[in-house]
């Protein structure tokens, strides 16, 4: 199976990130799922397929009323979840000031109702494990912030790949020579899309 840690560089949301997370944010995350939800927010062209990629903040209040928080970059063609980070310990005001307006700062966000982050998040992954592609890596401590799998209504209608096929869209960060070799054999030969840029193949 293609790591997808080995397939693309850094994404520049990893900026947000400290080295680690210490040990009590990582004690705080894993009992996350069992905190009220805060709030919940999505990319306003989730049910367009331009440009295919779906940004989502779930966010939930700790025992002491600080926020812990989720980021999910969902590649609904092709990849799944292709980003994913999580943090603790904000204050609301630090939240407000930091977070929703950082992460979707070059689109439009629309609240999100938990389900359709859940069955976006999960759905996505599980197009992705048909061609071989996982979460990345930071998806085993955000997976805390989520409800399990089936355990909320999945009642959205939602499509993946492009056309009955996955589509690649090579993006800055990706290892694109190495996801389409992965794609076709996978895939196989004309069962998949790809798009990158000239000279990047």
């Amino acid at each position: 199976m293609q790591k997808r840690s080995k397939q693309k560089a850094a994404s520049p949301h990893k900026s947000h990130q400290h080295a680690s997370l210490s040990l009590s944010s990582q004690s705080i995350l894993g009992r996350a799922r069992a905190f009220p939800l805060y709030e919940c927010w999505i990319s306003a062209t989730w049910q367009k397929d331009d440009p295919g990629l779906v940004e989502i903040v779930l966010a939930r209040q700790q025992p002491d009323g600080a926020i812990c928080f989720g980021t999910y970059l969902v590649d609904k063609f092709c990849l799944g979840l292709k980003n994913t980070f999580a943090r603790t310990g904000f204050s609301r005001t630090r939240y407000h000031d930091e977070v929703p307006g950082t992460i979707f700062r070059e689109i439009e966000s629309v609240p999100c109702p938990v389900e359709l982050a859940h069955q976006m998040i999960y759905a996505s992954i599980e197009y992705a494990a048909q061609f071989g592609f996982t979460p990345e890596q930071d998806y085993v401590l955000t997976h805390s912030m989520l409800a399990p799998r089936g355990e909320l209504e999945e009642p959205y209608d939602l499509t993946f790949g492009s056309n009955g096929k996955p589509f690649f869209i090579a993006g800055p960060y990706d290892n694109a020579t190495l996801i389409v070799k992965h794609l076709e054999k996978t895939a196989g030969p004309g069962n998949y899309y790809y798009f990158m840029p000239i000279g990047d193949f």
